[in-house]
C-alpha cells in the first residue's frame, strides 16, 4: 500500500505545476461531510489527503501541512482524477497495452503487501535477539585502530637528519610533503585510520606501541625508513546487547521474513500449478549472436583504403 501511495504522491504533485489555482474559479459547491472533492461519482476524503501527507518524505513534509500546502495535494489529485475520468469516457481503460499496465501496477501492489505482512507477521522474542547477539558478536566488535602520518625515505642517514630537525620543531607534515616517498606526501603523510595487518608488520609494531601525540624514532620496514607520528587512536570495544538490539531486530526480521517467503512462494507454486514453457526460450537459444565490434585501431597505423 506504501509504494501504491508513494507513486499516488508523485503523480498527484507533479500536476501542482501546470494546473491554475482552484481558488480562482469562482465559488466553489459545498460539499457534505469529510468529503473535500469530488469527480463525478467519486469522493476525495480528508482520510484520503492525511494518508498521502504520511507518505511525503519528512524533510519535505512540512510544506503540505498548510492550507496552501493541502490545497496543491487536493488540486493536484483532481487534476490526476479528472483526467482518469475523461480517460475512462473515451475507453482508454479498456485498451489492451493499458490492461496491461494496470494488471502489472495492481499485481506488483499486491506482491508488495503481500511481502510487507510476511515481513510484519515476524514475532521476535528477547531470547532469539540475545542468542543472535551472542552467536554473531565479532559483529558488533570495533577492533583497536590508530591514525598516524609518516616520512618514508630510502637512506637510514637522511632519515636520522629529517628526525633531528623534528625534535629541533620542524613541522611534520610539510617535511613529509618535500621528502617522504610515500604517496601519502602530497597529504603531510597521512595514513589515515588503520587496524592491526593492514600496515608493514615493522611498521604496525612501532606504531600500535606508541601513545597519542607521539613521534617515533627511525623504523626500518621492506619499505625503507619512516618515522612516525601517532595523531589519535582508538581502544577496541563491543557494542552492548542494547545497543545492537534494534539492528539484530531488522537482520532477525529480514532473515526470517525471506525464508518465510522463499516457503510461501514453494508452496504456491504447487497450488498455483505454475508451469513455465520452456519451448518459449529454445527459440532464442537457437538466434545467431550480435556480431563482435571491432576493435579501435590502437597502433597509430594508416586504414588501407
Amino acid at each position: 500500500m506504501k509504494r501504491y501511495l508513494m507513486l499516488v504522491v508523485a503523480a498527484c504533485l507533479s500536476f501542482t505545476g501546470c494546473m491554475q489555482s482552484q481558488g480562482d474559479a469562482g465559488k466553489a459547491p459545498r460539499l457534505s461531510g469529510d468529503t473535500v472533492a469530488q469527480i463525478g461519482d467519486e469522493k476525495i476524503t480528508e482520510k484520503d489527503v492525511e494518508e498521502i501527507i504520511s507518505q511525503i518524505p519528512a524533510q519535505y513534509r512540512s510544506k503540505y501541512l498548510s492550507s496552501k500546502g493541502r490545497r496543491e495535494i487536493i488540486n493536484g489529485l483532481v487534476e490526476m482524477k479528472m483526467l482518469a475520468w475523461e480517460a475512462r469516457r473515451r475507453g482508454i481503460d479498456k485498451q489492451e497495452d493499458v490492461q496491461l499496465k494496470i494488471g502489472l501496477i495492481i499485481d506488483q501492489t499486491l506482491a508488495k503487501e503481500m511481502e510487507s505482512s510476511l515481513k510484519k507477521s515476524v514475532k521476535l522474542s528477547d531470547a532469539d535477539i540475545e542468542r543472535y547477539y551472542r552467536e554473531h558478536l565479532d559483529k558488533y566488535a570495533t577492533p583497536e585502530r590508530v591514525k598516524a602520518r609518516h616520512i618514508l625515505v630510502e637512506k637510514q642517514d637522511r632519515a636520522r637528519e629529517l628526525l633531528e630537525q623534528l625534535r629541533k620543531g620542524a613541522d611534520f607534515k610539510e617535511l613529509a610533503k618535500k621528502n617522504s616517498t610515500c604517496p601519502s606526501a602530497e597529504k603531510g603523510g597521512d595514513l589515515g585510520w588503520f587496524g592491526r595487518g593492514k600496515m608493514d608488520p615493522e611498521f604496525e609494531k612501532a606504531a600500535f606501541a606508541m601513545k597519542k601525540g607521539e613521534t617515533s624514532d627511525v623504523v626500518k620496514s621492506s619499505f625503507g625508513y619512516h618515522i612516525i607520528r601517532l595523531d589519535d587512536r582508538r581502544d577496541p570495544k563491543t557494542k552492548t546487547l542494547e545497543q545492537a538490539k534494534k539492528s539484530i531486530e531488522r537482520a532477525l526480521q529480514k532473515e526470517q521474513a525471506d525464508r518465510r517467503l522463499a516457503e510461501l512462494k514453494e508452496d504456491i507454486r504447487k497450488k498455483a500449478n505454475v508451469k513455465v514453457n520452456d519451448e518459449y526460450f529454445k527459440r532464442f537459444d537457437a538466434s545467431p549472436e550480435a556480431p563482435e565490434v571491432e576493435e579501435a585501431r590502437g597502433s597509430g597505423e594508416p586504414e588501407e583504403q
